[in-house]
């Protein structure tokens, strides 16, 4: 039976797999995350009604009047992607169990709701993207196929989640493709994952805490903030640093070699219209490229002039007293 899908989604992103699926005569209807408009959801109806595609609604209270919907459109296929909520057995039950989910990571690995971020901010310089049918207990279903994505060094989650958009239709035409050529090869997940040679639990992505933004001179490398930096930019807000009294953004930083012993992780090391502003690490420099205040956002020069910063000086002290 040629697949109909009905795509769970919610966000602008997805729509080059409406295209691809309209294409392949394979679009029965888009199912709409239930949230609060915004603009991403609104842009995204405002393109599914243009094009005059069924939108349906999904409700966290009842499957019934969805499920009426999806038998009348005729969909026997379920499709998520960037979807938010948890489909529930009922659901599944109606596509008899041929729901997909496109997931971007090595599954098992980074099971959970933000795994771009996880990812970047642990260095990661290839994502692997995979569908796997849908199952009762999150990210658990069986792996159909998978492509793997390379990272560039200054990819920020936003950037990477275009990548991925722009990725899945290739994804899905690789399946199709073994799907009709009888070479599918459903795999189910190991509850193990090779970490470093090492056989270790999963890493879970969970939805993202300020605590799990907040930079410790003490603790991070330089390459560990930008890392962390670029993985919270741009809908996150940035890496989160201490200064004074409260806590201020960084958006975006760049490793430095730095050779000096002795100095404090956190303390200005350089400060130059030029060169910028340097604060030191515990292996070496960063430099403060991008700082978002709620005065403005500056590059790092301009942010230490105005806030007083000079070198010597803790960029985390909550006073000013110089070292």
């Amino acid at each position: 039976m040629e697949p109909k899908y009905a795509l769970f989604s919610g966000s602008c992103l997805c729509l080059a797999v409406v295209q691809y699926l309209l294409q392949r005569g394979q679009l029965s209807c888009v199912v709409l995350i239930e949230a609060e408009p915004n603009p991403d959801l609104v842009q995204l109806q405002r393109f599914l009604h243009h094009h005059q595609i069924p939108m349906l609604q999904y409700k966290t209270e009842s499957d019934d009047a969805l499920i009426a919907d999806l038998d009348r459109l005729g969909a026997n296929s379920g499709l998520a992607y960037l979807f938010k909520h948890k489909l529930r057995t009922k659901l599944i039950d109606f596509f008899t169990g041929d729901v997909l989910n496109v997931h971007p990571s090595a599954l098992p690995d980074y099971r959970g709701p933000m795994p771009v971020f996880w990812q970047l901010k642990s260095g990661a310089d290839t994502v692997r993207l995979t569908l796997h049918k849908v199952a009762e207990q999150l990210d658990t279903g069986d792996i159909a196929t998978h492509i793997d994505l390379p990272v560039h060094p200054f990819d920020t989650s936003q950037c990477f989640h275009q990548k991925i958009a722009q990725a899945v239709p290739a994804l899905l035409e690789q399946f199709a493709q073994q799907r009709a050529a009888g070479t599918l090869n459903w795999q189910a997940q190991s509850e193990h994952v090779e970490i470093d040679g090492v056989q270790s639990e999963p890493r879970y992505a969970a939805h993202v805490q300020v605590e799990d933004l907040l930079i410790d001179w003490r603790q991070h490398t330089s390459t560990d903030i930008v890392n962390l930096a670029r993985a919270a930019n741009a809908e996150l807000g940035g890496a989160r640093f201490k200064f004074r009294e409260g806590l201020l953004q960084l958006m975006q930083a760049s490793s430095m070699e730095c050779k000096l012993a002795g100095i404090k992780p956190g303390t200005v090391l350089e400060l130059d219209r030029v060169k910028g502003l340097l604060v030191k690490t515990i292996d070496g420099a960063i430099r403060l490229d991008t700082v978002l205040t709620e005065q403005g956002i500056f590059d790092g020069y301009r942010f230490a002039v105005l806030f007083g910063l000079e070198p010597g000086l803790e960029v985390a002290a909550s006073s000013e007293g110089r070292i």
